[in-house]
């Protein structure tokens, strides 16, 4: 429930205060009263919903890291993806001090932390201080725009675009003097970026944005326009409305990074278009129209290019409502989670099982994980049903032991979001340990695909749970951009491989049979047990057995089931 204004005379700056304890907003309203107007907010929700309205009126952001519903982790992550941390300072609240949240904290864009216990005059000054900062910044933007000369220009020494705010500069200059010229921003990213480093190399990534660079610089100087590269894997281009020229700026960026076999399919370039509609408007909400239009496409591995749309507006609106059903949801406890056995292929015997979220709705019954967890994943809130679903799975585990019922091992699976947003091993500990639950009977699943993404902190997490004593398998391994020769380094127990990857259609039969002996003969050298996931058929079932496949799980053994029916499976 948002709590809204503090109603007092209108102050000369605007903060916006997240935090769930109505004792702390007290005291930072107590703090603030002689210098700012506060609207304040006991929930993440409620606060974006706000923000989302009204971004452009507020100076400042204090964000409580700890919240039930949804922690400063989540709320910052949404803001990042909005890009509302480049023009808006967030500054976090908290009484914990560990070094890895306060650096992942500044990697989401927040700028400071307050440590609770408050004092006045720190909590006072930092407050002013950052919101004079951004002012100044704001104000040397604008002076900069009226006395701006070529040679002042910070160029990024990397892709030889104009960088950051000096693009915003140029294009605020050209919108002012182009009169009612149609003009289109275009927001660019490449997809799985920082995957791509991982895996070829970060000179490699280089090369990439130098060619990103390169293109964009030759594109305007053919067409006109400006083109900025805004960090990380983020440019820009404004440039005039001509469509073939759009078409150009789109297939022979693609053309020109497939000619490179490490710039293939999986890390190509992606883009949103904007149609300006008004030359007055900011150069951020330009910009941001242009980011909402790529960032509809984000995941679609179909779709290269989205335009700009009044609907995609709806759509943002959309995924609050969403979220809003699904923390009801959680605080009505309406998710669950649902059993899929593993069993011994030769025997049949369930040896095992796989959780997996499900949401029972109040009102439209059961909703697959494949409608929900999208969502949850895109704004950075996954970890919330992680947590909930590890620790109905760990208390059920103790309510069959307490009932001298056998339970199999069961596996719970691991977000990269649940790894930035907790202490896994450590988290799972204290809920094993609180529900006298052995180790053994608890599993981890970690995607190949976050391995990839940041190889040392999951090897670092993985080895926090085996020295406690958790085993961990590698889900959906070569599903993603797996390379067979990082296994070695990878301290797993495990491989689960999917039968989708295979695609053991009746045109490639060999070669997924080839494939499959491949990776088998592979993880026997290695001593590593698999399990093959998404057997659905006596064919596939019957193949897999004679390429020497003990474990599987997929329909044709069992779907995803009920507690209680999975109870009296192992009954």
């Amino acid at each position: 429930m948002g709590v809204g204004f503090d109603m007092e005379a209108k102050k000369q700056h605007r903060v916006l205060i997240i935090d769930d304890a109505f004792t702390n907003r007290e005291i930072l309203k107590e703090i603030l009263k002689d210098e700012a107007e506060v609207v304040e907010f006991d929930n993440g929700k409620d606060a974006l919903d706000y923000l989302m309205d009204h971004f452009y009126d507020l100076d400042i952001v204090l964000l409580d890291l700890v919240m039930p519903e949804m922690n400063g982790f989540e709320v910052l992550e949404f803001m990042r993806r909005k890009h509302m941390t480049d023009y808006l300072p967030v500054i976090m609240i908290s009484a914990d001090d560990e070094e890895r949240n306060m650096e992942y904290a500044f990697d989401l864009g927040a700028i400071d932390f307050i440590a609770r216990p408050f004092s006045e005059r720190i909590v006072l000054r930092r407050v002013l201080t950052t919101i004079s900062l951004f002012e100044k910044q704001k104000e040397l933007i604008r002076q900069i725009d009226v006395q701006f000369k070529p040679d002042d220009q910070k160029i990024d020494e990397l892709t030889g675009l104009p960088y950051k705010q000096n693009f915003y500069n140029k294009v605020h200059s050209q919108l002012l003097s182009s009169g009612n010229m149609k003009l289109w921003m275009v927001a660019i990213d490449i997809d799985h970026f920082k995957l791509f480093n991982n895996f070829y190399g970060w000179e490699k990534g280089d090369q990439y944005l130098r060619l990103m660079g390169r293109y964009l610089s030759e594109f305007t100087r053919r067409h006109g326009g400006i083109a900025g590269y805004l960090g990380g894997d983020d440019f820009a281009v404004l440039c005039p409305n001509k469509s073939a020229a759009m078409e150009e700026l789109e297939k022979k960026m693609t053309q020109d990074t497939k000619r490179h076999k490490s710039f293939g399919v999986g890390f190509g370039p992606k883009f949103g278009f904007y149609e300006i509609e008004n030359n007055a408007d900011s150069v951020e909400k330009i910009y941001n129209n242009a980011v909402i239009a790529l960032d509809s496409i984000a995941g679609d591995y179909t779709k290269r290019v989205a335009w700009y749309d009044l609907e995609m507006i709806g759509n943002v609106q959309n995924e609050f409502e969403l979220l809003s059903d699904i923390q009801r949801g959680v605080d009505n406890k309406e998710f669950v989670f649902y059993l899929q056995p593993k069993v011994d292929m030769k025997t049949k015997k369930v040896v095992g099982a796989e959780a997996l979220a499900r949401w029972q709705h109040h009102d439209k019954g059961l909703i697959s994980p494949g409608v929900f967890i999208p969502i949850l994943e895109k704004n950075g809130f996954v970890s919330s049903i992680d947590y909930d679903i590890w620790n109905m799975v760990i208390e059920w585990i103790a309510s069959m032991l307490k009932n001298n019922v056998k339970v199999p091992p069961v596996s719970i699976n691991i977000s990269r979001a649940d790894i930035y947003a907790m202490n896994v091993a450590e988290t799972l500990q204290e809920m094993c340990d609180k529900s006298k639950v052995d180790y053994e009977y608890l599993e981890v699943e970690i995607t190949e695909t976050a391995y990839m993404e940041d190889f040392d902190l999951i090897n670092a997490m993985v080895e926090k749970l085996h020295a406690i004593g958790f085993k961990v398998s590698m889900d959906d391994f070569g599903s993603g951009y797996s390379s067979l020769n990082a296994l070695k380094n990878m301290d797993v127990d495990m491989l689960k491989i999917d039968m989708r990857f295979l695609d053991f259609d009746h045109e490639n039969h060999s070669k997924g049979v080839s494939i499959l002996e491949s990776v088998l003969n592979m993880a026997n050298t290695l001593a590593l047990p698999t399990i093959v996931e998404g057997v659905e058929t006596k064919d596939q079932a019957e193949m897999l057995m004679e390429q020497g496949c003990e474990l599987a799980q997929g329909y044709y053994y069992y779907r995803p089931m009920p507690v209680d029916e999975f109870e009296k499976l192992v009954k």
